[in-house]
């Protein structure tokens, strides 16, 4: 089963994380809804819901901000 999730994340941060979720083989899609906006989306098999999160989390450490965008 796949999962879709999208956030309102900080611009300059976006190819940064691109980079990173792509290091991680096969984990997950992501693509840039309105790069103005900061609206990123991510597909992933929701086996990988908790490594996908992680990921994340873990951004907060680079300063990325993420804020899930429900309806968008």
């Amino acid at each position: 089963m796949e999962k879709t999730k999208r956030f309102r994340m900080n611009r300059e941060g976006i190819g940064f994380f691109k980079a990173i979720l792509e290091s991680y083989e096969d984990v997950g899609i992501f693509s840039v809804l309105d790069g103005g906006k900061g609206l990123v989306e991510v597909i992933y098999p929701s086996c990988f819901e908790k490594d996908i999160l992680a990921i994340i989390d873990d951004m907060g450490r680079y300063a990325l901000i993420f804020e899930e965008a429900d309806g968008v």
